[in-house]
């Protein structure tokens, strides 16, 4: 039995479109960031996926919600 891990780096967000590493900041997704992770959320929902783990950095919850929004997960 094989594992895989998807590492998947948070949506856009205000300091990340002006190229700027915000770190322990925790701004909101821009339209284009959400935009991103609806994205992602429909490239990969049919894979079978064993949990979804995010820090708790609101830009990091955002980015994941849609993924498991498509697969019934809180």
């Amino acid at each position: 039995m094989s594992l895989k891990i998807y590492l998947l780096r948070h949506g856009e967000t205000a300091y990340s479109q002006h190229g700027t590493f915000c770190g322990a900041l925790d701004p909101e997704l821009t339209a284009e960031g959400k935009l991103m992770a609806r994205a992602f959320a429909d490239a990969y929902q049919a894979i079978p996926w064993a949990g979804v783990y995010v820090s708790p950095m609101q830009r990091t919850i955002a980015t994941a919600q849609p993924l498991c929004d498509a697969l019934g997960l809180p």
